[in-house]
């Protein structure tokens, strides 16, 4: 098709159609507007398609990027945030795949589909929305903590059904699990994934949002992201717990869901702040990660396949409260396997960075060492300077008789 006479003039022409209608107030065909919506998002996955995106006139790319950019709040958003992953996709951290590393053996369903398109990132789209978020603050603010809500939401709702998938494998009876469940579960976790690659892309892009306290939200804005990232963690590197459960069971439905994904999202966005930045930044980071609640060393341990047994104990915190999925029923169920015939299952390899030689390169690798040697380091002083500041208690005087 590429040698047909005005190809590439025809594809910059409904490139530009798409820019500037997809988000266009006066649509308000719903139908017209995800068609729309979906033509963009398949647009950034092909290469020639996404030069195409390109070659549009600047003010044009800019407006569509800045209307990419608005909060996700009241809005189909999920789109929105695929496009963004797509023009990332190819710079985060073990972010170069096509498919999952645990799906290399399964043969996918239809190879050309967008989703399963090599990634082509757009350096200049990615630009484009550096300057935007960097010149406007407000906006920047809105943006990110639009992002962190629905990160909240999602990985929250995640949690919710995968307690209530191993509660119903758990039973003697035979047990059926919902497909639809099941798929609404995978595209939670599949939302949480690219929630994170898209906090990577901005943290990476714009790291004063979140490191240069001069902004009036970016303390908060790093207080938030310390917390999810910490949250995040804590599920999922504990030891045999809820999350390794689920995974072990290999329900059809669930094939997106593992650890991979997920805990490299997470380690990109750590690497940035914390090894990249300058002095300042990597200190306020790390002041900030370490004085939130819910961190725990063995969670970053667990990256490289360190860490023991203890980070079974953080399995029990219960998860956020949210709506049983009662609308969901459908009389085409799943058969959940025996919790006790995965027993065996349950006692496979620990995760580590280590073993996706082909994913991450060595300097990536490397750049994970320096955190957790930093992060032992500032944990040591962090509890050194608690023991001194606490002070000894005081024996009380004897009375005389």
């Amino acid at each position: 098709m590429d040698e047909l006479p005005g190809y590439e003039e025809t594809l910059t022409q409904l490139a530009a159609i798409l820019a500037k209608h997809f988000a266009d107030p006066r649509i308000v065909g719903t139908d017209i507007k995800d068609s729309l919506m979906q033509a963009l998002a398949s647009y950034v996955c092909y290469p020639q398609s996404l030069r195409a995106v390109e070659r549009i006139p600047e003010e044009q790319r800019v407006a569509m990027m800045k209307n990419l950019l608005a909060p996700y709040e009241q809005r189909p958003w999920a789109q929105t945030n695929w496009i963004l992953v797509r023009l990332w996709r190819g710079c985060g951290f073990g972010y170069r795949y096509t498919r999952l590393p645990h799906l290399l053996k399964t043969k996918p369903e239809d190879a050309n589909l967008p989703s399963l398109q090599k990634p082509c990132p757009s350096l200049l789209l990615q630009r484009h929305m550096a300057e935007l978020l960097s010149m406007d603050k407000d906006m920047a603010a809105s943006f990110l903590n639009s992002v962190l809500n629905q990160l909240n939401w999602a990985f929250s709702e995640f949690i919710g059904m995968i307690q209530e998938i191993q509660q119903a494998a758990e039973r003697p009876e035979r047990n059926f699990v919902d497909t639809r469940q099941l798929k609404v579960c995978a595209t939670c976790f599949d939302l949480s994934v690219s929630l994170l690659r898209v906090l990577e892309m901005t943290v990476t892009l714009v790291p004063e949002i979140f490191l240069d306290w001069s902004r009036p939200s970016a303390e908060l804005l790093l207080r938030r992201l310390a917390q999810l990232l910490n949250q995040v963690l804590n599920r999922v590197t504990a030891e045999k717990n809820l999350f390794d459960r689920v995974v072990n069971l290999r329900l059809p439905g669930l094939e997106s869901v593992d650890h991979y994904p997920i805990l490299v999202a997470v380690t990109g966005i750590l690497v940035r702040i914390l090894v990249d930045g300058d002095r300042q930044g990597v200190s306020r980071a790390a002041s900030v990660l370490l004085s939130d609640p819910c961190f725990q060393l063995h969670s970053i341990q667990h990256l490289l396949g360190e860490g023991g047994e203890s980070s079974s104990s953080s399995a029990a915190v219960a998860p956020s409260v949210r709506p049983a999925m009662g609308s969901l029923g459908s009389s085409v169920a799943t058969p959940l396997p025996s919790a006790a015939g995965n027993s065996g299952s349950s006692e496979r390899k620990h995760f580590s960075l280590h073993a996706y030689t082909d994913y991450i390169s060595e300097e990536e690798k490397h750049r994970v060492e320096l955190m957790l040697a930093f992060l032992t380091e500032e944990s040591k002083q962090a509890a050194a300077s608690t023991a001194v500041s606490t002070p000894a208690p005081v024996t009380p005087a004897s009375t005389p008789m």
